[in-house]
């Protein structure tokens, strides 16, 4: 039996089969197909919340908008309009290494503790990290971004920029995504503060993709 025979016989079929005798939901909304994905700007502030041994922890929160606007570039607008606010960012709690500040490593990795990162949006409540860890990278290599407004040299203020990705699944039954699950990922930039180490604040430009799962599917 040859390679495609047996995946057709053995794992395509079988699974056809399967799919065939399940009743699907509807798709959950009329402007996109699954996977459905939502563009959030998120602007968050933290608060130094614990530490141990090897680690320090920040817990973050902050509101996420719809951009106002997308250049034909693909650019996307800083400014954000009040009336857009689309998503709500409630205590995320973020596991940095520790390190001294005025002499970091390259890349420092951190990440989001399972179930603490919760986003509420349409009516849904979405939380980290089904199964697949929500984790990022802050490359202090690149140095700060200079021509942020938030760059502060005086003040010890420095725009560190972060990226990463990780697993979401809607817990709460309700609203346009319930029960759905896909992924976060995040590119923006932290401020890092020399003067008060213990506060965070910064921003962020993330996609969100979803789709439902097949019914009976066991989401971690």
């Amino acid at each position: 039996m040859t390679q495609n025979s047996f995946l057709s016989r053995v794992v395509i079929a079988p699974l056809f089969v399967a799919l065939a005798s399940v009743s699907f939901p509807t798709q959950a909304t009329p402007y996109q197909a699954e996977p459905v994905e939502l563009l959030i700007d998120f602007k968050i502030t933290g608060n130094f919340t614990g530490a141990d041994a090897s680690t320090v922890t920040y817990t973050i929160s902050g509101p996420g908008f719809a951009p106002w606007y997308i250049f034909r570039t693909g650019e996307i607008t800083d400014h954000v309009l009040p009336f857009r606010e689309a998503a709500q960012l409630n205590n995320a709690q973020v596991v940095f290494p520790k390190f001294d500040f005025n002499s970091p490593p390259g890349v420092i990795e951190f990440t989001c503790k399972t179930g603490s990162c919760t986003i509420e949006t349409g009516g849904s409540v979405l939380q980290s990290d089904a199964g697949v860890p929500l984790a990022g990278r802050a490359p202090f290599m690149w140095g700060p971004v200079f021509k942020s407004p938030a760059f502060d040299p005086v003040n010890g203020v420095f725009p560190i920029r972060i990226l990463g990705c990780g697993g979401l699944k809607e817990t709460s039954g309700q609203g346009k995504y319930a029960g759905m699950v896909g992924s976060i990922c995040f590119n923006g930039t932290l401020n890092f503060s020399a003067a008060n180490p213990s506060q965070l604040a910064g921003g962020s430009k993330c996609t969100i993709t979803l789709h439902t799962p097949v019914p009976g599917t066991p989401i971690p």
